[in-house]
């Protein structure tokens, strides 16, 4: 009987402590949650052209997803998935999104964002965790989607009552070093209106009663069958559930759609000081070279130094979308020498930008020319900013001759620039052009 009593005795003690550590435990994944779900949720994924569902399958949820706006009004969309799920998958999570926003918010590309993302996670993840990712940069200016995807499950495009398969073409992130990763994106026309949906593999994996998967043929059957494409999510969690089937993996599925270009009027970079430090005076130009045109991206750093001027950051949004639209046409059309009408249809487009990434790689000579030159007029003041390329230029007069419609799919940058900067005025030769931004009453 004593045995007996101490036995019990032993049982109430490991009870009692292994439900305060359990207490222990669940206050701190709560408050590591609170502070996971402020991190990887602080984007626009509130936006009114995108619906989303996540069912994480522990506390934490491996999926990650992000969205979040570019200075020139584009949106960048990350669907992420660690190997795992729970606390362990979440952990990478943190960085992945402190560089996912902090690198669109300064207008970097695809490109660089995925350079970046890759190297962080190579150089923290242990060497059994990986993160399969699909990224998107949506751009209602250009009528386009750019897609990365790394290791995750086939997205679609539903574009023009056409579906189009986003299949993966590289591998997971934190995989590859630096030098063997590959950040080479697919770029395909998307009019407004146009949607993209990305899965992970939670769903298609979902297993059934008789242990057969979901799978992509019963996925694909439900993506057929839709009629009401704000209800496409709904419908595809309304046949997991007929499915009968049970999750094993975090299901998360997002759906954006495409919008009419919205006006720029937000500041690209938000600042708390009071522009009393501001310079007022300066003037300073840059000339990009075959080596690095092929390599660097210049317009975070060039729009950085811009919006040191206290009176152009209400303008931040309008003066990066005109930069990048000069710099692309520079880069694109002068010293690469591509053929915008090549992007009259998909198949075009497509072309296109594979004939971008083939004479970039192989670039050996040519340069883009950027010349800031920064005026005080009073209290006011002006801009003028100067791209100069060292291509054979273009008709200024048979192009400036066309309507300012954007509804094309070649042939919209001298348009797009006009539009946001009636200002704008090119060389005859068409080589170089000239964009002025005032502020303080100027006209």
């Amino acid at each position: 009987m004593e045995r007996l009593r101490r036995l019990q005795q032993t049982v109430l003690q490991q009870r009692d402590l292994i439900a305060e550590h359990n207490d222990y435990l669940l206050n701190e994944q709560r408050v590591a949650k609170a502070v996971f779900d402020r991190v990887a949720h602080s984007g626009c994924l509130d936006a009114p052209n995108i619906r989303f569902l996540q069912s994480p399958y522990a506390l934490f949820n491996g999926d990650l997803l992000l969205a979040a706006y570019t200075p020139a009004g584009d949106t960048h969309l990350l669907l992420a998935d660690f190997t795992g799920h729970g606390l362990p998958a979440a952990i990478g999570a943190m960085p992945l999104a402190e560089v996912f926003y902090s690198m669109t918010a300064k207008g970097y590309g695809l490109a660089e964002i995925l350079r970046e993302m890759n190297a962080k996670l190579k150089r923290i993840l242990p060497v059994d965790m990986y993160c399969c990712a699909t990224l998107l940069c949506i751009s209602a200016q250009r009528r386009s989607v750019e897609v990365w995807n790394g290791g995750m499950p086939d997205g679609y495009l539903q574009a023009g009552g056409k579906r189009m398969a986003l299949t993966s073409q590289h591998l997971p992130l934190g995989v590859l070093r630096a030098d063997a990763f590959d950040h080479a994106t697919q770029v395909w026309p998307m009019q407004p209106g146009d949607q993209v949906f990305l899965l992970t593999d939670g769903v298609i994996d979902t297993c059934g009663p008789d242990q057969q998967l979901f799978g992509v043929e019963r996925l694909e059957r439900v993506l057929d069958a839709n009629r009401h494409p704000l209800q496409l999510i709904a419908e595809v969690e309304q046949a997991l559930r007929d499915f009968q089937g049970q999750a094993r993996d975090d299901v998360s599925m997002v759906q954006i759609t495409s919008q009419l270009p919205q006006f720029l009027g937000v500041p690209a970079i938000v600042y708390s000081d009071s522009g009393l430090c501001s310079p007022r005076d300066w003037s300073s130009s840059f000339e990009f070279r075959a080596s690095t045109l092929k390599q660097f991206n210049p317009l975070p750093f060039l729009l950085q130094l811009l919006m040191e001027v206290h009176g152009l950051r209400t303008q931040g949004a309008v003066i990066h979308a005109v930069l990048s639209e000069l710099y692309s046409n520079a880069l694109e059309h002068g010293v690469l020498g591509l053929d915008s009408r090549l992007k009259r249809d998909t198949e075009g487009f497509a072309h296109y930008y594979q004939q971008r990434r083939e004479r970039l790689a192989t670039l050996k000579s040519g340069f883009v020319r950027v010349s800031l030159q920064v005026e005080p007029i009073g209290e006011s003041g002006r801009v003028l900013i100067q791209v100069e390329d060292s291509g054979a230029g273009f008709d200024v007069t048979k192009v400036m001759a066309r309507p300012l419609d954007a509804d094309r799919l070649s042939g919209r940058g001298v348009s797009l620039v006009r539009q946001l900067c009636p200002a704008a005025r090119w060389a005859p030769d068409g080589r170089s052009a000239t964009v002025e931004f005032s502020w303080g009453g100027l006209a």
